[in-house]
């Protein structure tokens, strides 16, 4: 605990207790409050857009990213022994878990899009180049699937992970389907309009990183870039469909927290749906149980496969609902 200890008096007192939460986690107390210390991954490459982040934060008033403490010598973070810390105030650690508080998440995430938010022309040719390349791969999703069914139907006693790999090929095969033609209206709306908007992205953004305690606040931004708000809306959209009770209708009818502080136009919804869509994950989780070489238990496995799946159901129900005119941002859906 010295290079705590160290990185602590960095902030001008000594600890009067210190209780570490996890590897790179530690609460310090100094008798009056809480803080919680973090031992960063940041680097001499990374530190200065971290940092960038925060004095936006200040700048713009983004008042939903957790603030950082500023040592004696006014620092965002203490470099101790060539380990980058930073100092928040302690707060619980109430994950969103209702509809109100990822309501809230939504809405907090469309704040600091909006409010970062800047468009940039780009070569439209370039872009339909690399998504045609693109397309073609998708279109030898359909055989490389095909293929595991066939071979798993080979078995005389399928195992439950096969069982289940040729009980959801039905509907890959629309996922499939439906991911081409998204991909094909993407370069069609790109070759229209070449704007693309790029702004503030968490680049990790899953409810470990959002702390739900009376208000959203979004923590951890060691991995941040500016990139298309794409990136952190599929990001957290995955985590939830994956690994929490959210239905596809759920996150639909929650949505417009997003949207109405940040409208998608017509190319990002289109890429957001093929984010959504792509089932190269779900292809690797296949490949890695036929390797033998995934490391995890059959029930693991299952579970995984399972949560792939759902991702991809939530991919095809959106395009659904865009084909009939009920985009989940649709005004129908009245914001609390």
């Amino acid at each position: 605990m010295k290079m705590i200890e160290k990185a602590v008096r960095k902030y001008g007192f000594f600890p009067y207790y210190t209780e570490q939460i996890s590897s790179h986690l530690f609460r310090v107390s100094d008798g009056r409050h809480d803080y919680a210390l973090k031992k960063s991954r940041l680097t001499e490459e990374t530190v200065h857009l971290w940092e960038h982040v925060y004095h936006q934060a200040h700048a713009l008033q983004l008042k939903n990213i957790l603030p950082v403490y500023l040592t004696v010598d006014s620092k965002l973070y203490a470099w101790v022994d060539g380990i980058y810390y930073y100092m928040t105030p302690w707060k619980k650690s109430n994950s969103p878990n209702n509809q109100e508080e990822v309501r809230d998440v939504f809405r907090t995430i469309g704040e600091v899009h909006a409010k970062t938010k800047q468009t940039q022309s780009i070569d439209a040719h370039s872009v339909h180049n690399r998504f045609s390349d693109y397309r073609s791969q998708c279109r030898n999703f359909q055989d490389t699937l095909l293929d595991f069914v066939k071979q798993f139907e080979q078995n005389r006693f399928m195992s439950p992970f096969e069982l289940q790999v040729c009980t959801h090929y039905h509907v890959l095969v629309n996922v499939i389907t439906e991911l081409d033609a998204q991909v094909a209206h993407f370069i069609d709306a790109w070759e229209e309009n070449s704007a693309w908007s790029y702004c503030l992205c968490h680049g990790n953004l899953n409810v470990e990183h959002i702390l739900s305690h009376h208000q959203p606040h979004i923590i951890n931004w060691e991995k941040a870039s500016y990139d298309n708000p794409i990136i952190d809306l599929t990001a957290f959209l995955k985590n939830q469909v994956r690994y929490y009770d959210q239905s596809p209708e759920d996150m639909a009818e929650l949505f417009p927290s997003y949207s109405h502080r940040n409208p998608l136009d017509e190319k990002e919804w289109h890429l957001l749906l093929i984010h959504l869509l792509d089932p190269g994950h779900y292809i690797q989780l296949i490949e890695g149980y036929i390797s033998a070489q995934s490391g995890h238990s059959m029930i693991a496995q299952q579970k995984m496969l399972q949560h792939a799946f759902r991702q991809l159901q939530l991919g095809l129900d959106w395009s659904l609902r865009l084909k009939s005119d009920i985009a989940p941002d649709s005004e129908t859906h009245a914001e609390s």
